[in-house]
């Protein structure tokens, strides 16, 4: 097990490092070094970072595994999010790093990846006092704001069942609107203007629930603390809403200068986005219309380092994150509309069909997991259109925010909800990729989802028992049922061409039926 390591997280703003040690249920933090840099910048106004940049990026990143090694450290990890992830030429600057520093890689975290990080680091550090996860009544929202982006979680018995992005972060703002703030008298009215038009869709949703209590995390949350009367830094900051308004009013007054002369605590970048910010806080709070709102400091390479190297409540937060991930399945689902009664007989099913044939497929518990999630997902297009819905389905899927589920995965979620399409007379289905392993899994998933639907063709849950065994290379499924099985035992037998395609296993379909 390794003891010590370090993270070197690269930032719109920042470039950090954080040395740390394993200690008895938490990371004890040996040494830290911050270095500023401007990729934010260049990468939301030009859409590229400039290699004079990154090279002297390289040498503090050199320096900081200098320092690394001196500490003994047994793994150097370098992270990097929205700044990278976004700069067209990223390709050509990560090569430039690993070049340059001697073979490191440089790892992209997703947004997906960035986010539920990031909620997962939020409810670590304040879970213990406020118990976020555990399973109460009350509606509660996290709300994640970055360079980049601004991210809200809607929780419902302590779940995670709504979750979007929005690019909206604090210092894309800035460069977005920095000619009109140079030439505007009422500057702040126009950001507020500009920030409800970009967060029109999760406000709508925020409004369908009473929040009682709402988390923010920020890379300015230590400095806001202190501008709210904060005097040590903290895990956490309980503010008074009203209070923040009264700092609100006071700083979007002032100019940058003006900024920096009021508040000496203030760096220049810090100055230079406060506002922008304090907007963005003042939109959740008159939204939610909390009297009190909780403040989390966003460190990613804390939270980076912290379950990379599996602190004690790893696996609790994982399973809390892909908790989300369901619900927020069910939750799309009823948004379009879809038969939930339905929706629950074909994950039953397909879940039962999925472990019968386990050493054919070798699939984990994740692909187990994006099986279930389909089953509420597959027919949300109807709602568009009904005659091609899984086109419109495959859409929804792969645009919509589903909190834990990576942008690969929902286009694998896609790819299958077409491949398994209404139209079940037609052997072929467009399962083809240009990546194999991919075009198993697609193939593998939506074998077992065809079975499935069939199973239920009528929508009306015809079976009382089912039992799913292989036995001399044949699936054998035995159904119980009172009801006229017709129809569903017709698309039964068009459906189990793909199982036997991609398996090599006949499905068998035998029938039992007692009185109704």
């Amino acid at each position: 097990m390794i003891k010590r390591f370090s993270v070197i997280y690269i930032g719109s703003i920042r470039c950090e490092l954080i040395v740390g040690q394993r200690g008895k249920g938490c990371i004890k933090i040996l040494d830290r070094a911050l270095f500023p840099i401007n990729f934010g910048s260049q990468s939301f106004t030009k859409g590229e970072i400039s290699f004079k940049s990154v090279y002297a990026l390289c040498q503090t990143i050199n320096e900081y595994i200098e320092m690394s090694k001196t500490y003994g450290v047994e793994s150097i990890k370098i992270v990097g999010t929205t700044a990278l992830r976004e700069a067209r030429n990223r390709l050509y600057i990560l090569e430039q790093i690993k070049i340059n520093t001697g073979g490191y890689e440089v790892e992209i975290l997703d947004k997906e990846e960035e986010t539920h990080l990031i909620y997962r680091h939020m409810v670590l550090k304040c879970d213990p006092e406020f118990n976020i996860i555990n399973e109460t009544k009350d509606d509660q929202m996290l709300a994640s704001i970055s360079s980049g982006n601004v991210s809200v979680a809607l929780l419902k018995n302590g779940i995670i069942d709504y979750h979007q992005t929005a690019e909206l972060g604090y210092l894309k703002m800035k460069e977005i609107l920095k000619s009109i703030e140079e030439n505007s008298e009422r500057f702040e009215t126009l950001l507020m203007e500009f920030i409800a038009i970009n967060t029109q869709d999760f406000v709508e949703n925020i409004r369908k629930r009473q929040i009682k209590r709402l988390f923010v995390s920020s890379h300015e949350v230590d400095v806001i603390a202190q501008l709210c009367g904060y005097s040590q830094r903290q895990d956490y900051y309980v503010i008074n809403a009203r209070d923040f308004g009264k700092l609100c009013k006071i700083a979007g007054d002032l100019t940058v200068n003006q900024l920096l002369k009021k508040y000496p605590l203030l760096e220049q970048s810090e100055a230079e986005t406060l506002n922008h910010t304090l907007m963005l806080y003042l939109k959740l709070l008159a939204e939610t219309g909390v009297e009190t709102f909780i403040l989390i400091p966003m460190i990613i390479g804390d939270a980076f380092l912290d379950f990379e190297f599996q602190i004690t409540k790893k696996q609790q937060l994982i399973d809390w994150i892909e908790a989300g991930s369901y619900l927020s399945a069910k939750t799309i689902g009823k948004k379009y509309h879809t038969s939930p009664r339905h929706s629950e007989f074909v994950e039953k099913i397909s879940l039962k069909i999925f472990d019968a044939i386990k050493k054919y497929h070798l699939l984990g518990k994740r692909e187990r997991q994006l099986l279930a999630m389909l089953c509420y997902l597959m027919e949300v297009g109807s709602f568009i259109d009904h005659k091609n819905f899984w086109v419109q389905s495959r859409y929804i899927i792969e645009t919509t925010d589903i909190i834990g589920v990576t942008q690969e995965e929902k286009v694998v979620m896609g790819k299958v909800v077409e491949a398994v399409k209404t139209n079940f007379i037609k052997g072929e289905e467009k399962i083809h990729s240009n990546d194999g392993q991919e075009q198993l899994l697609v193939a593998k998933l939506a074998a077992i989802l065809k079975l499935a639907i069939a199973l239920d063709k009528s929508y009306q849950q015809k079976i009382q028992n089912l039992s799913c065994h292989v036995r001399d290379e044949k699936l054998v499924i035995e159904v119980t049922t009172g009801k006229n099985f017709q129809l569903e035992e017709y698309f039964f037998k068009s459906s189990r061409t793909t199982m036997e395609k991609v398996y090599g296993i006949k499905p068998i379909l035998k029938i039992k039926r007692v009185e109704s």
